[in-house]
């Protein structure tokens, strides 16, 4: 049975939000999802050369243009949602359509949605999940930014201003989460994805992964293909000023389709790692080829994902070991337990062996020589 899933991500000026929708749509993609991404249909405006600024007429003129477009672009997404050849599905939305009543006047708002023939209640049934990310300028102001978005102006004021009147203008919807800055930001990201398990009623990760080596040579490959889905993952190193920074790029082919992603992972008192995640498109990633460390081999590798007895397993196989294989969850189990595949020949728990990171493999170009 095709289910599908409308979550809109909200949230003030730097909240998160850009990061947030790449690691959800990489997080639920592998576990079987295909995700949707409507963009931020002001942003995309302003950027086309159409502005609010000026007198509130403008403003109010502004909202009429945007309203009109993503009534559009929702209804095409949705559309292609219903037609495309798959069962679970997750349309994200780079804020809804009640974010814009955050910027006009009650009253001219009530008007524009009469243009439209809808109303408040109508936007709010829209969507089954609204995810609102405060923003670092309430609580991490040293994070808070303008650099990321070219269509940002605010004031740290004003985007606190904005910030709670974005949130206020998505209350009454029965699904509003909150997400403030009372932990880093990778905490944030763990809450935000709890929270998703919760609504598609999938176990939630621990944050606990475990790692397995897995012998080849004994686990019949048909085994593993029958029951997973398969992506192909090309991973390069690139150079870094920063010896505790690692940064990388990877491409990520599911059948014919590929998708790009830019990483930096920060470790701090050589201990805690963190990681920041982002889309980008081809001509980025082949821009960032440039940046390559030639010190290090390019990992090329297969992931297998698939659900045994309710955990999700990825098996990564690479192109030059036909030996081994690296088996990973993220435990939903307290006690970290784990059901491990009666059909793969597990060697022995690698958790807290370093030298099975894909960067030390990267290293030395192989997997447990």
């Amino acid at each position: 049975m095709k289910t599908i899933k409308k979550i809109v991500i909200t949230g003030g000026p730097c909240s998160g939000k850009s990061t947030m929708l790449n690691l959800i749509e990489n997080t639920f993609t592998e576990k079987g999802y295909k995700v949707l991404i409507v963009s931020e249909t002001a942003t995309e405006l302003i950027r086309g050369g159409i502005s609010p600024l000026g007198s509130p007429d403008n403003m109010f003129i502004f909202q009429d243009y945007l309203l009109n477009l993503q009534f559009k672009k929702e209804e095409v997404y949705e559309k292609a949602a219903r037609e495309m050849d798959a069962d679970k599905i997750i349309i994200l939305y780079d804020r809804g359509l009640l974010d814009n009543k955050a910027y006009v006047p009650k009253e001219e708002f009530e008007q524009i949605l009469e243009k439209f023939n809808t109303n408040e209640n109508e936007l709010i049934d829209r969507y089954d999940l609204v995810l609102h990310l405060v923003t670092t300028a309430n609580g991490a102001e040293s994070h808070y930014t303008l650099g990321n978005n070219a269509a940002r102006s605010e004031s740290l004021d004003d985007a606190r201003k904005i910030d709670e009147l974005t949130l206020n203008a998505w209350i009454g919807h029965p699904r509003l989460k909150i997400f403030d800055n009372s932990t880093d930001f990778e905490g944030k990201v763990e809450r935000v994805l709890k929270e998703i398990y919760n609504d598609l009623n999938e176990f939630t990760p621990t944050g606990h992964t475990r790692k397995y080596l897995v012998n080849l040579d004994t686990t019949v490959e048909e085994n593993i293909t029958n029951v997973s889905e398969k992506m192909d993952i090309v991973q390069h190193y690139l150079k870094s000023t920063d010896e505790n920074v690692e940064r990388r790029i990877r491409q990520i082919g599911i059948g014919d389709n590929y998708t790009y992603y830019y990483t930096e992972k920060n470790t701090v008192n050589n201990s805690r790692t963190f990681k920041r995640e982002r889309k980008i498109n081809a001509k980025s990633y082949l821009s960032y080829l440039s940046e390559i460390d030639n010190q290090l081999f390019t990992v090329i590798k297969t992931r297998y994902c698939f659900v045994y007895e309710n955990q999700y397993f990825k098996l990564d196989i690479f192109n030059n070991d036909n030996n081994s294989g690296i088996l990973e969850i993220e435990a939903t189990n307290q006690n970290d337990e784990v059901s491990l595949p009666n059909f793969l020949d597990i060697k022995e728990d690698i958790t807290k062996h370093t030298i099975y990171s894909n960067y030390e493999i990267a290293k030395r170009n192989y997997v447990c020589k």
